[in-house]
C-alpha cells in the first residue's frame, strides 16, 4: 500500500526539475562523459549529442549550462587544472617551512599535476588541435594563469619582503612552471620513473632558481627592476 502511494510521487519528480542533488549528479555525469569523449575521439569528432547519449542525459540538460562545445571543453579543462591550483595554494601557505623546501614541494606538485595521465592527455589534445581551433589554445593559456595565480602571489610577497629577487613575479612563475613541467620533454617521452627521480629533478630546479632569485644589494636591485 505504501509503495503504491510513493511510486507516483517519485515518477512526478523524475519528470520535473531535478533536485539540487540530482542536478549535481547529472552535471558530473555529462562532464565525465565529455572528458572521456574528448580524450578518445579528439575535439573535432566529439559532439554534445554523443556526450549526452553516453552520459544518459538529454541534450537540453547540457545546453542549459553550456552554449556550445567550446564552452563545454573549457569547463572540462578548468576542472582538470583546478586541483593543481588548490594543491599549489596548500603548498605555498606553509609558512613554517624554509623557502627551499616550499619550492621543492611546489616543483614536485607542479610536475605531478602536469603529468597526471588525463591532464597530460588534455594538454596534448589542445596542442594537437591548436591550429584548427586556436581558441582552445587561448583558453588553456588563460587556465595556466589561473593555476599559477597562487605562485605569482607568493613570489610577489617574497620580492616585497626581500627574501627573493623576482621583480616580475608573473614571468618568474611561468618560468618556474616550465622548468618544473620539463617543457616539451614529457609531451613526447615517458614521465620520471618515481619519487627519487622527481626529487632529484626538483632539487636541481630549486637550486637553480634560488641562485637566480637570490636577493640583490639595494643598488643592483634598483637597476634591474
Amino acid at each position: 500500500m505504501d509503495n503504491n502511494i510513493e511510486s507516483p510521487e517519485i515518477k512526478r519528480r523524475s519528470r520535473g526539475r531535478p533536485s539540487p542533488e540530482q542536478a549535481v549528479a547529472l552535471r558530473e555525469s555529462f562532464l565525465a562523459a565529455a572528458l572521456e569523449s574528448f580524450l578518445e575521439k579528439g575535439y573535432a569528432a566529439t559532439s554534445i549529442e554523443a556526450i549526452a547519449r553516453e552520459a544518459g542525459v538529454a541534450k537540453i540538460t547540457i545546453y542549459r549550462q553550456f552554449d556550445n562545445k567550446e564552452a563545454l571543453f573549457r569547463e572540462v579543462v578548468h576542472r582538470a587544472v583546478t586541483g593543481a591550483r588548490e594543491t599549489m595554494q596548500a603548498t605555498l601557505v606553509r609558512h613554517d617551512q624554509d623557502q627551499r623546501q616550499v619550492l621543492l614541494d611546489l616543483i614536485e606538485r607542479m610536475y605531478l599535476s602536469a603529468t597526471e595521465p588525463k591532464t597530460l592527455a588534455l594538454l596534448r589534445l589542445v596542442i594537437a588541435e591548436a591550429v584548427r581551433f586556436p581558441e582552445l589554445a587561448k583558453s588553456l593559456y588563460a587556465e595556466n594563469s589561473y593555476v599559477l595565480a597562487p605562485v605569482v602571489d607568493y613570489l610577489a610577497e617574497a620580492h616585497r619582503a626581500g627574501t627573493l629577487h623576482v621583480p616580475q613575479p608573473e614571468l618568474s612563475a611561468v618560468q618556474l612552471s616550465t622548468l618544473a613541467f620539463g617543457g616539451v620533454r614529457f609531451f613526447i617521452s615517458k614521465p620520471l620513473a618515481g619519487p627519487e627521480e622527481r626529487r632529484v629533478w626538483a632539487e636541481g630546479i630549486a637550486d637553480l632558481v634560488l641562485q637566480g632569485w637570490a636577493p640583490r644589494p639595494a643598488g643592483a636591485q634598483q637597476r634591474t627592476d
